[in-house]
């Protein structure tokens, strides 16, 4: 999978966790949830939200969870991934460097049924730099409590 790819895909699952979330063995989690919009992907596709309650700082270290819902599966390409409605996924950032990194996903059908549930360790997926204008900027500013 090519990396830019792998961006895109990382960012349409983050908003399919979200739904996901709402469906999750662990609702404790789901109580404890408060998901808060960040906006949409550029082609209006992919709706994406943040976990407010999953936010934890440790130094410039933060971890959180997203959520991103795919509005029309039709009109999503699905590259290395199955089809999905709904992707959660757990995050990596670290404020200083402004990179970020995936360490867990999970992606729902709409139904809500769990059709692919992973987890990334930091030789897995290496972090990568936060781009102007993405959503993962919008995370960014959301987790840090800064620009970009």
């Amino acid at each position: 999978m090519n990396f830019y790819r792998f961006c895109q895909r990382t960012a349409a699952v983050s908003l399919a966790l979200w739904v996901a979330a709402c469906s999750t063995t662990d609702m404790e989690n789901v109580v404890r949830s408060k998901w808060s919009s960040i906006g949409t992907t550029s082609d209006g596709n992919i709706k994406a939200y943040i976990d407010k309650n999953s936010i934890s700082k440790n130094g410039n270290l933060v971890t959180f969870r997203d959520r991103k819902i795919v509005v029309d599966q039709d009109k999503e390409r699905y590259v290395n991934t199955p089809r999905y409605k709904t992707a959660i996924g757990t995050w990596e950032m670290h404020c200083a460097n402004k990179t970020y990194r995936l360490t867990a996903l999970q992606l729902l059908d709409e139904r809500g049924t769990v059709v692919a549930n992973e987890n990334y360790t930091a030789v897995d997926l290496r972090p990568m730099s936060v781009m102007n204008g993405s959503v993962t900027e919008k995370q960014f500013e959301q987790v840090c409590g800064q620009s970009l």
